[in-house]
């Protein structure tokens, strides 16, 4: 018996031990920027060669004439990183500058090169933008869409994980940005994403 504690409390000392010595992994640096980003990535190897779809509702409240909200998808090799992408569509073409609610929808086909997809949005310049109801689908057969689920893809849940603030393909933390959950007048259910920019520049 006394063998059996004198073990357990080795083991307890162990663990606590390797507990304090594991590294707690930095924050993401913090930058200045002219918009902000948050965004998740997913495997989609299983789709290699087929169209995929995103849908997003999207309205803003622009602060500046240059201020403006948009979407965004990229295909990206497994492993990620700066600028790791061999296809994207951020929607530059098409701002978004609306107050109201419009569903916005990017496509592309699932590289095999390049099968996974980083998408999420992009709010530019200083404003209040909201995002709500993403769906990502993806086309099995001629003419028939699939849903593939978006973790939080509503913005329904307590937090925003696994959403992640980052920039070209990587964490960071955007100087005057802030994302939180909003409750009033949402696209559907009881809330929507709202990024709000207060930045001090101009690009």
């Amino acid at each position: 018996m006394l063998r059996t504690l004198l073990v357990l409390t080795l083991l307890a000392l162990a663990a606590g031990l390797t507990a304090q010595t594991t590294p707690v992994a930095p924050p993401p640096p913090e930058q200045a920027a002219v918009f902000s980003v948050w965004s998740q990535r997913m495997d989609m190897s299983l789709y290699a060669g087929k169209k995929y779809r995103l849908s997003v509702a999207i309205r803003a409240e622009p602060a500046t004439p240059e201020s403006f909200a948009t979407a965004f998808i990229r295909n990206e090799p497994p492993q990620g990183g700066l600028r790791a992408w061999t296809y994207m569509d951020n929607m530059m073409d098409r701002p978004v500058r609306d107050s109201t609610w419009q569903t916005h929808t990017l496509e592309y086909v699932v590289d095999p090169k390049a099968p996974w997809i980083g998408f999420g949005i992009l709010a530019f310049q200083s404003g209040a933008y909201y995002y709500d109801d993403m769906q990502l689908s993806v086309e099995t057969a001629k003419g028939e869409w699939t849903p593939v689920p978006i973790p939080n893809g509503n913005f329904e849940q307590e937090s925003l994980e696994p959403w992640q603030q980052t920039a070209q393909g990587v964490p960071v933390r955007v100087l005057g940005a802030a994302a939180t959950l909003h409750t009033e007048k949402p696209y559907e259910g009881k809330q929507c994403l709202r990024v709000q920019n207060t930045f001090l520049f101009k690009k």
